[in-house]
């Protein structure tokens, strides 16, 4: 499994994610156990001249491919020029119809012209999240229970959406997945989340990657 967080501001929209990617081999005698297979795996991606940002949890491997290699060609083939982020959302979402097996959801993230845009996709359900300057917040998913706890729990943290800087909401969403992922590490059972923290900027001027394991050790 995977951890993916996106959080949106008045100032921009960070999407944040792992990079540990889980397996299950079935011995001969039938036993199954579960393991790392990478702690590499690419979830974060920057589409359409470098103004939508996707993030992926649960399948990763689509109709044979690895999610890079699927995000790719889903942009050469289905992508244009005149694609704003609510046709790229609801392009992913017929795209990625039959095509796997299992759960696999998106966050897909961005401008239409100075509007936030922050979608989700489960499976073949497309909602949008946030359409409006004044709406802040963050959405969440994969191994969701540590950041539920943390947000929506019986002792859940108050956040002053409103105010909240978008260095410090850059700040946040690496927490997110960071607390995640250390969580994994010491419970009992297999880490399914881990390795490095790919962190995405989106915001009505421009885009930077602010943490990439390739682009931006």
């Amino acid at each position: 499994m995977s951890i993916i967080a996106s959080v949106y501001l008045k100032e921009g929209i960070i999407m944040s994610a792992d990079s540990r990617i889980t397996g299950t081999t079935t011995h001969t005698d039938g036993t199954k156990d579960r393991h790392t297979l990478s702690d590499n795996g690419q979830k974060l991606f920057l589409i359409k001249s470098e103004s939508v940002g996707i993030s992926s949890c649960g399948a990763q491997v689509i109709d044979g491919k690895t999610i890079a290699d699927f995000i790719r060609i889903f942009e050469q083939e289905e992508v244009n020029d005149a694609d704003t982020i609510e046709t790229i959302a609801e392009k992913l979402r017929k795209y990625v119809v039959g095509k796997y097996q299992g759960d696999l959801i998106f966050h897909v993230c961005g401008y239409n012209d100075i509007k936030k845009c922050v979608y989700r996709i489960i499976n073949d359900t497309l909602t949008l999240e946030a359409d409006t300057q004044d709406h802040c917040g963050v959405i969440w998913n994969g191994e969701s229970q540590v950041i539920s706890n943390i947000l929506t729990g019986a002792n859940a943290i108050p956040i002053e959406w409103n105010f909240m800087q978008l260095k410090d909401g850059i700040d946040f969403a690496e927490f997110l997945i960071d607390i995640t992922c250390k969580i994994h590490r010491f419970q009992t059972g297999l880490g399914t989340c881990g390795g490095p923290i790919d962190i995405l900027l989106l915001t009505k001027g421009y885009t930077k990657w602010i943490r990439h394991k390739i682009i931006n050790p």
